[in-house]
């Protein structure tokens, strides 16, 4: 694995979430108190986008199935609805997550 920046700390707020591409990997950056967490950005499930889900308390929910993950882990918290799991015998897994850290001024992702 290797650091990489990803921009400033300050790119994104307490309480938010942010896509960035690295290395060709579509990651999902979250702070929490200052504290930044690093998960991959596509749905487990089905590939859906966690960059466009909605955030609500430390959850970003699938804009596709509304599977919904916990930033600070990656741990699925809710899964998607037995119909979808019926239509794509598929449910969500819990996604990777990145170490990260902030170091002379930079906000990092260890990939």
């Amino acid at each position: 694995m290797a650091w990489n920046t990803v921009g400033k700390p300050e790119d994104i707020e307490n309480g938010k979430m942010k896509e960035f591409d690295v290395s060709g990997k579509k990651i999902v950056i979250s702070n929490f108190d200052n504290k930044y967490y690093a998960i991959d950005a596509l749905c487990s499930h089905m590939g859906g986008d966690l960059g466009k889900g909605k955030t609500n308390g430390g959850v970003v929910v699938c804009p596709k199935h509304h599977a919904q993950f916990d930033l600070k882990t990656g741990k699925v918290t809710k899964n998607i609805n037995g119909l979808f799991k019926m239509m794509t015998k598929k449910d969500a897994k819990d996604l990777k997550l990145y170490d990260t850290k902030v170091e002379d001024g930079n906000l990092m992702i260890d990939l």
